[in-house]
């Protein structure tokens, strides 16, 4: 493990078959305005790339050789976001890890300005950015109202919420390496291949939160999120809501810790898997009337992406109960000590 003293931030870039899209955003860290005295790195993690991942990050590094930074590249074979990023903490030499999804368009001064925010407050374990909808031209007009399904926008209410998300965000190494040492285990992996079940980054700032350490965001820090056209698609959006729905239930046991519900965990399951049965049952029956209906296209939309965040709820829940109530013990047993113990450095 590097010395975790060194002071400077690593930015890691977690990449999956990313050879179409790291060429900006590449560019965008070459073209960071960074002063002399800060330290910083960057960190490529493949995991598991079929396309020449590895080799085209090279190539496009290598156009900027007046950039006097290093582009470390590390393979990851285990399929699953976290598992890559912790490859590339492992890997890290500085105090402050930046997370650049392989389609994130950092403005110039944005490590340089997360640096100086981690600095001035010793007690902020995540940071977040803002990012905004960055859409591959031609873009249709209709997939513009589905922006917020996307990485976008301000996230001023990330200290109530506990989270931001994983695009742009920085953490506070020190804390991350702690959690890892306590035996900390996520039950999210993050995005694996073409599976959009992910939530690894809001687990992450729960177990943050409950250590003890404040999540915040900060609207100056700017960045772009890429949308390539295959991605803007309903198809796309719909296995994102089902997603959401999927991973909202994994991350049941970090609620009820936080929300301090008393209830046997169990039961809490119980209760959400009937209401989930009934609910994903009442939104079937409403699309199928719809459809004999009509209904006009944008109403069908809102349709399907309610039924399929059901549907990922009702999913989850039936393949995981077991799993989330274990999850849930570890947890408790590990987290909410510390939560006890450094309350005062979130007042």
């Amino acid at each position: 493990m590097a010395n975790l003293m060194d002071t400077g931030i690593s930015v890691i870039i977690c990449c999956y078959n990313s050879s179409s899209r790291l060429a900006e955003t590449l560019k965008n860290l070459a073209l960071q305005k960074v002063p002399d005295d800060l330290l910083w790195e960057i960190i490529l993690v493949d995991n598991a790339s079929t396309d020449g991942t590895a080799l085209i990050a090279r190539q496009e590094w290598d156009k900027f050789s007046k950039v006097p930074l290093r582009l470390t590249i590390l393979e990851e074979r285990k399929p699953g976001k976290n598992y890559a990023f912790r490859t590339g903490i492992t890997a890290s030499k500085y105090s402050y890890i930046l997370t650049c999804d392989d389609d994130n368009w950092l403005s110039p001064g944005y490590v340089a300005r997360a640096y100086q925010i981690m600095g001035s407050d010793n007690c902020i374990g995540a940071l977040g950015g803002y990012g905004t909808f960055e859409p591959e031209q031609p873009v249709s007009t209709e997939i513009m109202s589905y922006a917020t399904y996307y990485v976008n926008g301000s996230q001023s209410n990330a200290e109530s919420r506990h989270w931001v998300y994983g695009a742009g965000s920085v953490y506070r190494k020190s804390v991350l390496t702690g959690l890892f040492e306590k035996g900390w285990q996520q039950i999210t992996v993050g995005r694996k291949g073409n599976s959009l079940i992910c939530g690894e980054d809001v687990e992450l700032c729960f177990a943050i939160y409950l250590s003890g350490y404040k999540i915040v965001a900060d609207d100056r820090l700017l960045f772009k999120h890429f949308v390539p056209k295959q991605r803007q698609k309903m198809f796309y959006i719909n296995k994102l809501s089902y997603g959401h729905g999927y991973t909202n239930v994994l991350l049941n046991g970090y609620y009820s810790i936080i929300n301090n519900d008393l209830r046997p965990f169990n039961k809490v399951l119980d209760a959400w898997l009937l209401s989930s049965a009934k609910t994903l049952l009442k939104s079937t029956l409403i699309m199928l009337y719809q459809s004999v209906l009509n209904r006009e296209k944008a109403v069908m939309e809102q349709r399907a992406l309610l039924f399929n965040a059901h549907l990922g709820c009702w999913q989850a829940l039936i393949s995981n109960r077991k799993k989330i109530i274990k999850h849930h013990r570890q947890i408790s047993a590990l987290l909410l000590p510390a939560d006890t113990k450094t309350e005062n450095k979130r007042q």
